[in-house]
């Protein structure tokens, strides 16, 4: 079997955590004020917003396109501080919203606010599972490290406002400062005895070296110019003045940033004390149980999730051999089949036009195909998708990668990964429900990859070819993520080390070392990364399945997906629960019934 090692990324976010001054519980005062409990629940997760998103500028910038409209007039432009001190401050401020979440009467609260409590709870609770564990974090990564893509989000930083130049400005003047903050970490981790692996710093290292060579040809002054020169209302001395300042701060800030990060890991190379996996370490088995749950949304055991890969192994192994059985020929077509040239954006609009059946319509929006800078291809993700603010959703950004050199069905099934009925449309689509605006400060991967991988091996159907080459195709795409999941359990859970994991993968089919060190170090680098992938797929496939098992010739897949979208990311937990008030709710009914989240957010 054909396997390709690939590694997308949806978007980077700094992990910022609640860091809120409400304390106690609070439920009397908040009754004393005559609001009832919804109207307090609502009071609270606005604080929570308000207050989070203006402790980072970045996060700020790209949570909302008008701060103003939402009472964030001044706030201090920072990227955050990092640091376990920091965090154990963030730890308590967690339980703190914890314990204020707790005071609300869960049954006097509307439909839709339940909803926002269990997603919050969930939240919460899983978080905190972590306290223990303050240096076990990574910020850094050869693909998805802050280094590795903070540069994209600078580079898509819009100008809506003269505002916005000079906060960007001024968050190049503190990037050296928060890139030390992580060094900073980075030593206490060494000292700890936590300290990443020699092979992934040096990649580290690398990628930042390929950042800062030939800083005249550096894209953020491309960029910069660009969106300046667009920029209406700004002189031309103003405009100058602006490039002036931001080719200065590339020099003095920026350049020097990603050297502190070169000598800070060089100096601590050496250090580590584990170039394997995370059950290596003192608790490390423990914080690779709470980043499955925290990445996946998926609260099973890893035994019961590695029974569930098992099975869908096993199934496709089964639907593979059957095919083979009925179409000799299909397996060797395999590795030469491939459809004619794809443009991007007529890909998309295809896609859009083809899922129309099986997914509701999508809202209307804009989006740009753009394509990652040459000086980060080696390092970046094959693609991925820009967020936009969730009060500005008409701009969307997908950067595909031209140096993993894609063939053509590759091509189409990302952009059905990323754009439609992927990501772009995933994001677009849930910010109609109108959800609380503190949902846009979690994080919950499972669902948002999972999604993306859901509808991206569905998306072969859409593809006119042979069908059992295609369905071959899929399978294998399908087999090499559940393979890439056992291998992050064995390596994190199990033990896993180099030769072991060589070993599985030859007795999987992948008999090129070369391929398996890369798989292994990749692993490495990103615990629990594939299983936000393929575990949050299987886990929507399993959702579907009960639907359909439940309601039979009753069940709807353009309603089912459009209930699941109208939930809107979260814990799979919390999906599962509310799927059986949809089932319960469309037994009697035939089809054409409305979604879960219309009657959850018209009734009080």
């Amino acid at each position: 079997m054909s396997i390709k090692l690939f590694n997308r990324v949806w978007t980077f976010a700094l992990m910022i955590l609640l860091a809120l001054g409400l304390t106690g519980c609070g439920k009397t005062d908040r009754e004393k004020t005559g609001g009832d409990t919804d109207t307090s629940f609502e009071e609270f997760t606005n604080e929570l917003f308000i207050s989070d998103i203006s402790e980072n500028t970045l996060n700020l910038h790209y949570t909302l396109s008008n701060p103003g409209e939402y009472g964030i007039e001044d706030y201090p432009i920072t990227l955050g501080t990092i640091g376990e001190a920091s965090q154990q401050e963030n730890f308590e401020s967690l339980q703190e919203c914890m314990d204020t979440l707790n005071c609300f009467s869960y049954d006097d609260l509307s439909d839709k606010n339940k909803l926002t409590y269990d997603i919050l709870q969930a939240y919460f609770e899983t978080e905190l599972s972590s306290k223990e564990y303050p240096l076990y974090f990574s910020y850094l990564g050869p693909t998805l490290g802050t280094q590795a893509q903070l540069p994209i989000l600078l580079a898509e930083y819009k100008f809506n406002t003269e505002t916005d130049i000079q906060d960007y400005l001024a968050l190049l003047q503190t990037l050296d400062t928060y890139y030390r903050s992580i060094m900073d970490y980075e030593q206490a981790k060494s000292d700890a005895g936590l300290f990443m692996s020699d092979v992934i710093a040096d990649k580290i290292m690398e990628q930042c070296q390929s950042f800062i060579d030939s800083p005249e040809d550096n894209y953020l002054i491309e960029t910069f110019n660009n969106k300046i020169d667009e920029f209406d209302g700004l002189a031309e001395d103003q405009k100058t003045e602006y490039k002036t300042q931001n080719l200065d701060l590339l020099y003095s800030n920026v350049i020097p940033a990603y050297q502190i990060l070169i000598n800070g890991l060089s100096s601590l190379k050496g250090t580590g004390t584990n170039e394997a996996g995370l059950c290596n370490y003192k608790n490390g088995t423990k914080f690779y149980e709470y980043l499955v749950k925290s990445s996946t949304g998926c609260y099973d055991s890893i035994d019961e999730i590695e029974k569930r890969l098992n099975s869908q192994l096993t199934s496709d192994i089964k639907e593979m051999q059957k095919i083979v059985n009925r179409n000799p020929k299909a397996i060797y077509s395999m590795a030469s089949v491939d459809i004619e040239d794809i443009d991007p954006e007529g890909t998309l609009e295809e896609l859009k036009q083809k899922m129309a059946d099986d997914y509701p319509a999508a809202p209307d929006t804009n989006y740009q195909v753009k394509y990652v800078h040459e000086s980060l291809e080696e390092y970046l993700s094959p693609a991925f998708y820009l967020v936009p603010p969730i009060d500005d959703m008409s701009n969307n950004a997908i950067y595909v990668n031209n140096g993993s050199k894609y063939g053509n069905i590759q091509l189409y099934t990302t952009l059905a990964h990323e754009g439609y009925p992927g990501h772009l449309y995933q994001t677009t689509y849930s910010n109609t429900a109108n959800p609380d605006n503190v949902r846009a400060l979690l994080s919950f991967r499972g669902y948002v990859e999972g999604w993306a991988t859901y509808v991206e091996l569905h998306s072969f159907d859409y593809i006119d070819f042979d069908e059992d080459v295609l369905a071959l195709l899929k399978i294998n795409q399908s087999l090499s993520l559940n393979i890439y999941c056992m291998v992050d359990i064995g390596v994190h859970y199990k033990g896993w080390d180099l030769q072991t994991t060589t070993n599985y993968l030859s007795s999987m089919g992948i008999t090129d070392e070369s391929m398996a060190s890369e798989i292994y170090y990749a692993i490495i680098e990103s615990p629990a990364n594939y299983l936000s992938y393929f575990l949050g797929c299987l886990n929507f496939e399993d959702l579907r399945a009960k639907a359909e098992e439940a309601l039979g010739e009753a069940f709807d897949l353009q309603d089912f997906h459009k209930f699941i979208l109208e939930i809107g990311p979260a814990p799979f937990t919390i999906l599962d629960k509310y799927l059986d008030t949809y089932i319960e709710e469309r037994l009697p009914a035939t089809a054409g019934s409305s979604s879960l989240f219309y009657l959850l957010s018209n009734k009080k």
